[in-house]
């Protein structure tokens, strides 16, 4: 049988701030040869769409553990407690499809306004 953990993982912090949008944790490892692509899309659609992003140790997070985090790239979305997601292996356009479909988009004056 699995002991309780003295504090929910989200019960951190991390998650109990403040925010806008909801937060985007990065699980990443330095011999991840697919986590540079996806560090460059999750940036780009940080410019556009509200959400605040924080990158996380696979090898050294208890926050991968206890999410099972297995196959990186990975990223967890959390909106609340009762509305969050893990998703792992991420290729392609994966990144940038499930930030588009989870974040909203931020108003953004430019140029041409």
């Amino acid at each position: 049988m699995r002991m309780a953990a003295a504090t929910d993982w989200w019960e951190s912090e991390l998650f109990t701030s403040p925010r806008e949008g909801p937060v985007v944790v990065q699980f990443t490892t330095e011999v991840c040869a697919l986590c540079p692509d996806a560090t460059l899309k999750i940036d780009a659609v940080a410019k556009t769409h509200d959400f605040v992003w924080h990158i996380n140790n696979a090898f050294s997070s208890t926050l991968a553990e206890e999410l099972e985090v297995t196959a990186l790239p990975a990223i967890l979305v959390f909106h609340s407690v009762d509305k969050h997601k893990v998703y792992q292996k991420l290729r392609g356009d994966d990144v940038t499809r499930i930030l588009h479909a989870e974040c909203m988009p931020r108003f953004v004056l430019n140029a041409d306004f």
